[in-house]
């Protein structure tokens, strides 16, 4: 039996997320999570009760309360209650009114008193006062946010399942029913139609054909309608299928290996996606129905008057088909690797303009790019011939070949009306089918060279790590830290080689970093100082030994959750400002959008940080935008961007890569004080 219980009693603090989140999903039958998905609820959302929107985000854990807040572990939503989490970890149920009551209360505190004085003034009737102030506060408080947590959903381990889970199996039903319809009914039409064309014109049933043919049509109408209706479905659902994707691939992949491409490279990848997006939204629902119209077309050319000839000519022209795709695709291939490599080359330039014009000669600048122009050019030509044969000849050869065949059976017509037809319209149904095989071509094969660049993501979205997205038990005790004679952080006999290099450039690294230490790391440029940095904050993996954070294997916890909880400011030509707005390059590592208490806070760090004054320089402060775009900001500037953003992130390791080396030394005392009072656990890593 599930015991009833009160909101207060089921509060759990924030540094128990993870063994909230573990028993949440637990509870619901969830054995290995997905990327959790974000939801916020407003006023409108709880008051005057739980509303439908509020009640679909379930299983979840929500953030209440004011300031930091606490977490509530929602499990399912049961009639009149609400199904949650205790702080002993049972299920319990709480009054559905009683938590939007309490979600309501912090923003009710604020607002309802200077409401009620309001209404006093204004001289409503004593018995009419609580209505109005209640409608009052609706209005104003409406779009206040109250609470926002994180829904979880079970991992789908392959695209397949994703599909199904979005239902596109039961749409790809439908839409090959309604294309086995539509081929029948124009089977139908055909022989009926080629049936009383060649008929004798006085022979009986004239009429009765023509109802026939006319309801056939009317039928076809109609279920080409709901097919392409059905086919717009699918094309736009797998598309948002096929996009989550690939962000949620590309957001798993391994930071080392994108980090060795160059910036054209990775823009040039997430270009060819759109190759993928189009073949879900258009040439693979066409290759899909030429196909099937193909072989739809030799059952019918097979019933009609000149199989014995019809049937070898479209295996014979297939095969042509075949040869003339094999060369479209070798040059669509050369010329997607012209365009790559062009895009590449001018990306890379147009980040580097300011070093071309101070240090290339003139005379030289151009002359790369119009030898790429060129060969563009080329295997643009090639492929756009290579298309236009397949296009024309392809299913006009056929055409002309297969009435030539048929032609000498025009003279038995008469006797066999119903197989002449049958063989005239399997004759142009192979026709359509070559066409719309021939159109879909380019995506198709733009399709497959594009798999070629995301395959990695999509190897990175079906093989997720599967301990940072299974629910684990927490890694420190409940009171929210190791103790204090206990390492926060362990590292064991760690070491660490580059790709492509022989010796190790970290072998046998022993650490620990208990709660509380201070550290400066230093040492001489190239000995392995930032590469230790990335291997503390899970950015990069070590290639042997153990790191452990409170006594638990990083395998174990997973890398997205110890990037949680042990993070770093990047080194200066590895971090990035955003071309968004000051605030939200400030809180990259918080809830957007942001609380009151985030912005103050994000204020307040900006002050200690000696950022006051450009602040105050902006035209629209924290929401000016900045970044290349932008608000123009100085080496220190940044610097110091990179240091608040940190701050800013709720972290219990803080690791600092050259952070105060572009600083002078007024900026650095304060900068550094800043540091030192916000920061418990810190690494700074400095040059001696």
């Amino acid at each position: 039996m599930t015991a009833a219980a009160s909101i207060e009693s089921c509060l759990w603090p924030l540094d128990r997320r993870d063994e909230l989140t573990a028993i949440v999903a637990g509870a619901a039958g969830i054995g290995v999570l997905a990327p959790a998905e974000r939801f916020e609820w407003s006023y409108a959302d709880v008051a005057p009760a739980l509303s439908a929107r509020a009640c679909a985000a379930a299983p979840a854990v929500v953030r209440v309360g004011a300031g930091a807040g606490t977490l509530l572990g929602i499990i399912a939503h049961v009639d009149g209650g609400v199904r949650v989490v205790g702080r002993d970890g049972s299920p319990a149920v709480c009054e559905a009114a009683a938590l939007a009551a309490c979600l309501r209360a912090p923003a009710d505190a604020e607002a309802r008193a200077g409401i009620e004085a309001t209404v006093a003034r204004a001289g409503v009737q004593a018995a009419r006062r609580p209505a109005v102030a209640e409608a009052l506060l609706r209005a104003s408080l409406g779009a206040e946010r109250v609470a926002e947590g994180e829904r979880l959903r079970p991992a789908l381990p392959s695209m397949w399942a994703a599909l199904r889970d979005a239902g596109i199996r039961g749409r790809m039903a439908a839409a090959f029913a309604g294309y086995v319809a539509q081929l029948a009914l124009v089977a139908g039409l055909w022989w009926t139609v080629g049936a009383r064309a060649v008929a004798a014109a006085d022979a009986p049933g004239g009429s009765i054909a023509v109802g026939i043919i006319a309801a056939i049509i009317a039928a076809l109408v109609g279920v080409r309608l709901v097919s392409s209706w059905i086919a717009g479905r699918l094309a736009i659902d797998g598309g948002r299928v096929l996009r989550d994707r690939l962000l949620h691939g590309l957001l798993a992949l391994d930071t080392e290996s994108t980090r060795a491409e160059g910036i054209g490279q990775l823009l040039g990848r997430v270009v060819e996606t759109e190759a993928l997006e189009s073949l879900a939204l258009g040439g693979g629902l066409m290759a899909a129905a030429g196909a099937f119209e193909l072989v739809t077309g030799a059952v019918v050319l097979g019933l009609g008057i000149a199989a014995g000839w019809q049937l070898p000519l479209l295996g014979a022209w297939c095969a042509v088909a075949v040869v003339l795709v094999a060369s479209g695709q070798r040059a669509l291939a050369r010329w997607s690797a012209e365009r790559i490599a062009l895009t590449h080359d001018l990306v890379e330039r147009m980040v580097g303009q300011r070093t071309l014009v101070a240090q290339q000669p003139a005379a030289l600048r151009h002359l790369e790019q119009e030898a790429a122009l060129a060969r563009y050019a080329r295997t643009g030509r090639a492929l756009d011939r290579a298309v236009a044969v397949l296009a024309v000849a392809v299913p006009r050869g056929w055409l002309i070949a297969a009435i030539a065949v048929l032609a000498p059976s025009l003279a038995s017509a008469g006797a066999r009306p119903g197989a002449f037809a049958t063989s005239l319209g399997g004759t142009l149904l192979v026709y359509g089918a070559l066409r719309k095989l021939a159109q879909a071509f380019p995506a198709l094969g733009g399709a497959v060279i594009a798999w070629r660049q995301v395959a990695a993501m999509f190897a990175s979205a079906a093989n997720v790590d599967r301990s940072a997205a299974r629910p684990v038990p927490p890694t420190a005790p409940s009171d929210g830290g190791a103790p204090s004679d206990a390492a926060l952080v362990s590292a064991r006999d760690v070491g660490f080689r580059y790709p492509g290099r022989g010796e190790p450039v970290l072998a046998g690294c022993a650490l620990d970093i208990r709660r509380g230490e201070r550290i400066l790391l230093e040492g001489p440029s190239g000995g392995g100082k930032s590469t230790l940095g990335a291997l503390l904050v899970g950015l990069r993996v070590p290639d042997s030994g153990r790191l452990m954070l409170a006594g638990v294997d990083q395998q174990a916890i997973g890398l997205q959750r110890w990037r949680g909880r042990v993070g770093a400011a990047p080194q200066f030509h590895e971090n990035h400002v955003f071309s968004q707005t000051f605030l939200f390059n400030l809180l990259l590592g918080r809830a957007w959008p942001p609380r009151r208490e985030d912005i103050a806070e994000a204020e307040a760090v900006l002050r200690e940080l000696d950022l006051g004054p450009l602040l105050a320089r902006m035209p629209s402060g924290l929401e000016q935008l900045v970044g290349d775009s932008g608000w123009q900001l100085s080496h220190g500037e940044r610097s110091r961007l990179f240091i608040a953003r940190s701050l800013l992130q709720p972290l219990e390791v803080r690791v600092l890569d050259e952070s105060f080396a572009a600083l002078d030394p007024e900026t650095l005392e304060k900068a550094l004080a800043c540091v030192l009072k916000r920061a418990e656990t810190l690494v700074v890593i400095a040059h001696p």
